[in-house]
């Protein structure tokens, strides 16, 4: 049992952690993309130096956010599945999706602006999603491997 417990958290970390590092790439070529598109030109080697400035710099606060959203989300996933025992990946991906629209939005509330700045437009909202989609997988994968 307390193996199975120190697996599920495992889990938790690594999609917390896939979720935060690939939502902050995205930000950040989101945001890099709107300067070529005022006609900065950003080199490839700027492009990673940034990239990688960011998953630094926001990471920690970022992956702070992400882990209470996902706290909430996978424990409603765990008790979605439990009920319906069918499509635990589904229902993982989506629960990882619904916890980082839920925490932009709620971020975008309480500031009057979301401070994810990639995540301002429709596509770099739903960035955010898919970065929270394969969270949500990686938490259903790893969780279901120690499940028996």
């Amino acid at each position: 049992m307390e193996m199975r417990i120190l697996w599920v958290v495992l889990a938790f970390v690594l999609a917390v952690v896939v979720t935060t590092v690939v939502g902050t790439i995205a930000h950040t070529q989101f945001v890099l993309g709107r300067l070529t598109d005022l006609g900065i030109a950003v080199p490839f080697s700027e492009r990673l130096s940034m990239t990688l400035h960011d998953v630094v710099g926001m990471g920690p606060m970022f992956g702070a956010i992400i882990g209470l959203g996902f706290l909430v989300a996978m424990a409603a996933g765990a008790l979605v599945f439990w009920f319906a025992e069918v499509q635990r990946f589904l229902i993982y991906a989506v629960a990882g999706a619904v916890a980082v629209a839920v925490a932009l939005t709620a971020m975008g509330m309480v500031y009057d602006i979301t401070p994810i700045a990639g995540a301002r437009s429709t596509a770099g909202f739903v960035a955010q999603m898919i970065a929270g989609a394969l969270g949500g997988l990686v938490f259903a994968r790893l969780s279901a491997q120690r499940a028996a």
